[in-house]
């Protein structure tokens, strides 16, 4: 039976499991709280790959490990059944026997994927799933994209001046422009502190020669690869050369358990990606510049639908934010599910 706390307490949960963010990939983010007589008496989230998950995080917080027996456990993903790099979750919790799990999101990696809900079902568990599902799916849309439709989370971004230029003719002038501001720089780095991979074409790898590091927050630093069909004999370091065809780059990223990545540029490498259709976020920076000429920018097309577009301005530039709206909803209704 589902109660209106339910969804305070998988507030708190998804909350926690935020804190993640950039620290557990390729696990997903997963927050828990452990609640008794209403009152939060554990909580705890996965902190790091490799490092104690959720569940096992806020069972060793309860300082009372005798009220676990009549309490409940909420948690945004299916608690793990299998043996990882730690211990399966669900058996701790039938160690405890707690009385009730709230959950949710079912987990879509094969390993687990319900066999953990029948396991604490199956040692008298009361289970709810599916409180604050959607939320779920949002927060761990990394994770879900890769497990569900076998590809990274993709993000476009690129910078362009107020008409609507990307670059300059290099063939006139080979210095290169900052387009941004310094506030919207930050932002890039933030998103590379976040997310798994960044990809960007051939052209742009010898025209601008970028670092593509994370030099603003943390030590997380995203993998770089160049898309090419270019074959070179020494690979400039430390980029790896992988395909230039959209669903072959997506295929090489899968295998290589990239389960996000951002896709800067060039203009014709962003390009193939909005003409397939496939892509999740774009970002673009615009500038207040403007140029006479150069190379116009990608272009999507905002009539669609399916897309979410959004303004902020910051100082003297703008954020754009285009949101596609994704298959995992209408394609895979199982995990957001009430059961």
């Amino acid at each position: 039976m589902i109660e209106n706390s339910d969804i305070v307490w998988m507030e708190r949960a998804l909350q926690l499991a935020s804190l993640g963010l950039g620290k557990v990939q390729p696990n997903p983010m997963v927050g828990c709280v452990i609640v008794y007589k209403n009152q939060i008496i554990g909580e705890g989230w996965h902190q790091k790959y490799g490092g104690a998950h959720a569940e096992v995080n806020a069972i060793n917080s309860v300082k009372d490990k005798s009220l676990l027996s009549k309490s409940t456990l909420y948690v945004n993903l299916e608690p793990c059944s299998h043996f990882g790099q730690t211990p399966p979750c669900s058996d701790l919790i039938c160690k405890h026997k707690i009385a009730r799990v709230v959950i949710a999101n079912k987990d879509p990696h094969e390993k687990v994927n319900g066999k953990g809900i029948q396991q604490l079902q199956s040692a008298g568990i009361d289970i709810t799933v599916g409180i604050l599902a959607d939320e779920g799916i949002k927060l761990n849309k990394r994770f879900f994209t890769y497990h569900l439709l076998q590809r990274p989370y993709i993000f476009l971004k690129w910078a362009e001046t107020k008409n609507g230029f990307i670059d300059i003719k290099r063939d006139k002038n080979p210095e290169f422009y900052w387009i941004s501001n310094q506030e919207l720089k930050v932002f890039s780095h933030k998103l590379r502190n976040e997310e798994q991979a960044i990809l960007i074409g051939f052209n742009t790898l010898v025209n601008d020669q970028p670092k593509l590091t994370n030099r603003l927050f943390g030590s997380h630093q995203p993998y770089p690869f160049v898309a090419s069909n270019h074959v070179l004999k020494t690979p400039p370091s430390p980029f790896t050369i992988i395909s230039n065809e959209v669903h072959q780059i997506l295929r090489e990223l899968h295998l290589r358990k990239i389960q996000s990545v951002i896709i800067e540029g060039g203009k014709k490498t962003i390009q193939n990606f909005i003409d397939a259709g496939i892509w999740d976020e774009a970002i673009v920076y615009t500038g207040d510049q403007e140029w006479e000429d150069g190379l116009l920018g990608p272009n999507i097309d905002t009539s669609n639908p399916k897309i979410v577009y959004k303004e902020t301005q910051i100082s003297n530039n703008v954020l754009k934010h285009y949101i596609l709206e994704s298959p995992l909803k209408s394609k895979f209704s199982d995990f957001l599910s009430h059961v």
